[in-house]
């Protein structure tokens, strides 16, 4: 209800800021006289909300991804495509949008989309990055063979999931895997399951490092009463910078481009790494 239809979210509805800044003020002064279980169990919600207020303030792609995570989490995967949408329409190859709206595509059981989005996604994004698409993939291959019945999909998704293990093993990625091994019933990777449960921490409230980034820069904006910001507190939506990742360790024609691409346009070249710099797609 605070979200309501979310059309401030890309900039086109004023009063549905309004709604939003005003509802989630109500909902934190609710839950300062709520009884500490109640706190606790509407924590999550109140997290993500508010760092969705927070990335809000930045509108550049890498902010907006994230708040489109963040409504994925609040179960709005139908605003988190919206939002995404925008981000890939203005460059086709922003492999983390494609991620975001990959995954919001499987909250929804689109599973076809999902997988679309998640294999171009894999193409384009850098090596050390490979992990978020093949986690996405997993998931999709996982709804798939839970849906079809059909083992190849159910260990497509384990080797998705495998392979995202082996550039970073985080929670989430191992989340994932363990719930495909479930849904497939098998025991063979029961000792894999105990180092991960006994090596992470499957805590999913730490605060983001650019949302932390974003509250000391308001912090100290409001310290100095020089700041002046014309477009308010939420910006203008319109101002967003494009993102993409184009370089593909396993594609020679892709590793071919991007080092044309940084031989003959090295003052752009950065702009390849950078998910916060626009940069000429190759």
């Amino acid at each position: 209800s605070i979200i309501a239809e979310g059309k401030f979210l890309l900039g086109e509805d004023a009063k549905g800021e309004l709604h939003f800044a005003d509802g989630l003020s109500s909902f934190k002064a609710i839950l300062t006289q709520s009884p500490t279980k109640i706190v606790k169990l509407l924590h999550p919600e109140l997290f993500n909300i508010s760092q969705i207020q927070l990335f809000l303030t930045r509108p550049q792609s890498d902010s907006l991804n994230k708040a489109a995570s963040s409504l994925r989490r609040l179960a709005r995967p139908d605003l988190a495509i919206e939002l995404t949408s925008v981000e890939i329409a203005k460059s086709r190859l922003n492999y983390y949008s494609l991620v975001v709206r990959g995954s919001a595509y499987v909250d929804l059981m689109m599973i076809d989309e999902a997988i679309k989005d998640g294999e171009t996604s894999l193409k384009y994004s850098l090596p050390l990055q490979r992990n978020y698409p093949l986690t996405l993939l997993a998931r999709a291959y996982r709804e798939k063979f839970k849906k079809n019945g059909d083992f190849k999909d159910g260990e497509y998704a384990i080797e998705m999931a495998l392979e995202s293990l082996e550039i970073k093993k985080d929670a989430y990625i191992a989340r994932v895997f363990i719930s495909i091994v479930k849904a497939l019933g098998t025991s063979d990777y029961d000792d894999l399951i105990a180092e991960l449960n006994s090596t992470l921490n499957f805590s999913f409230d730490s605060p983001d490092l650019l949302a932390i980034e974003i509250a000391q820069n308001i912090v100290e904006d409001q310290a100095d009463p020089e700041i002046y910001h014309e477009d308010g507190p939420w910006g203008d939506i319109n101002r967003i910078d494009e993102t993409s990742m184009t370089e593909d360790d396993h594609d020679d024609e892709e590793e071919t481009i991007s080092d044309y691409f940084a031989d003959y346009f090295e003052e752009f070249s950065d702009s390849l790494r950078d998910p916060r710099s626009p940069h000429l797609e190759p």
